[in-house]
């Protein structure tokens, strides 16, 4: 016997269903511009992990904006800027996944 959720619309079709796999948001956080930051998240040990970034303050059109490089190692997550270049500040999201 299995245990789960499911969500299923008038009609009878299946809407949302436990058994499907879903990204757990872990954590978010702001990386302010030309910044460095790592977080480990020892809680996620064995799941996947990825993270998502959304700029802030993007620059006007007629001028250049770099986000900055992810980096995912095991259960830690680095954002920083690409070598020789500035970033601009942004908001992470981590997710993180049972596969």
């Amino acid at each position: 016997m299995s245990y789960g959720l499911s969500i299923f619309k008038s009609n009878g079709n299946v809407v949302f269903s436990s058994a499907d796999i879903a990204w757990m948001q872990l954590d978010k956080f702001v990386v302010n511009a030309n910044a460095t930051v790592s977080n480990s998240y020892s809680v996620a040990s064995g799941l996947t992990i990825i993270a998502q970034i959304q700029m802030v303050n993007d620059s006007p059109t007629n001028q250049e904006a770099y986000a900055p490089q992810v980096s995912i190692s095991g259960t830690t997550v680095t954002i920083s800027p690409f070598s020789g270049l500035s970033s601009e500040q942004v908001i992470v999201f981590v997710l993180a996944q049972d596969t």
